[in-house]
């Protein structure tokens, strides 16, 4: 494996790390009152703030696009980004934290099958064996292999909804990143995403709830930071070295993550299941990028 390809390994795990945070933000937010969408509306609003912030003082340049490129941007942005989070946040909402864990990352099978037609990149047995490792951990993490989990159909599908538009930005922000900085199509997609969600949530009621509570507009910094700009600018930076369905897998490390952070900070119970799991994960990216 090259250097490139190393750097864009631990780049992809970075991203999957911080995204595997999210729960601790969802939970502290709600103690507030502020549901999963509004949160998600209000961490781009912060991220593309802060973002726009930092390239309107120091890289400018990075600002300009073409205009007939726009329309990719609201599809990374509206189609992808914000549908995803939305519909992660409503499977989340309708299930469980590890249940829209284990119905987002089937998104790496998606990811492969659709860079293979667009990319034209080779669908070898060990990405097969890769895929199916990562998809089987998330699926012992969630509990759903010893039947203790049991949801109306809704929440399935909101959460292969989430899968879908997942894998929709990997391709998308794939064929944009050979075009423009990694930070420019972060922007652009955190600004249509931003201006998309307004439309679904009442900014007003947002803006007296963070009024009302201080500590919830700092969370909602917080959130914004980790599990928005940082983790998309590491994911971007990782489609630019590595192929798209390596980058997903890589990535799916987020549930194990999320599991091993409510055992430790929340105090949550993890059984057998779950460290099966965790190490199918873990296995999954050790197959995926060693030689042999």
């Amino acid at each position: 494996m090259s250097a490139k390809e190393k750097r864009a390994a631990v780049l992809a795990a970075l991203s999957g790390c911080m995204w595997g945070s999210i729960g601790l933000f969802i939970h502290k937010l709600g103690a507030y009152g502020i549901g999963s969408v509004p949160m998600t509306v209000g961490r781009y609003l912060v991220a593309v703030i802060l973002v726009g912030i930092v390239l309107a003082a120091r890289k400018r340049e990075l600002l300009k696009i073409r205009l007939r490129d726009l329309p990719w941007f609201f599809v990374t942005g509206i189609l992808c980004l914000l549908f995803f989070n939305v519909c992660y946040g409503i499977t989340i909402e309708k299930s469980s934290m590890p249940m829209a864990a284990v119905l987002l990352y089937t998104s790496p099978m998606f990811v492969m099958f659709a860079s293979a037609v667009i990319f034209r990149e080779k669908i070898t047995f060990r990405k097969m064996a890769a895929v199916c490792m990562a998809v089987t951990g998330c699926a012992f993490v969630s509990g759903i292999v010893h039947g203790s989990l049991a949801y109306p159909l809704p929440a399935y599908l909101w959460g292969i909804a989430a899968a879908v538009g997942y894998a929709s930005y990997s391709i998308v922000a794939g064929i944009l990143l050979k075009r423009y900085h990694a930070v420019t199509v972060l922007f652009y997609s955190f600004l249509t995403a931003a201006a998309g969600g307004c439309v679904l949530i009442d900014l007003k009621e947002l803006a007296g709830m963070t009024a009302a509570a201080p500590e919830a507009g700092l969370w909602m910094a917080a959130a914004a930071f980790v599990c928005n700009i940082c983790p998309y600018f590491c994911y971007n930076l990782a489609l630019e070295d590595m192929e798209a369905s390596r980058v997903a897998v890589i990535a799916s490390i987020e549930p194990a993550v999320a599991s091993l952070l409510g055992v430790v900070v929340m105090k949550e119970q993890m059984d057998i299941f779950g460290v099966i799991g965790v190490g199918f994960i873990f296995a999954a990216i050790v197959v995926l990028n060693r030689k042999k």
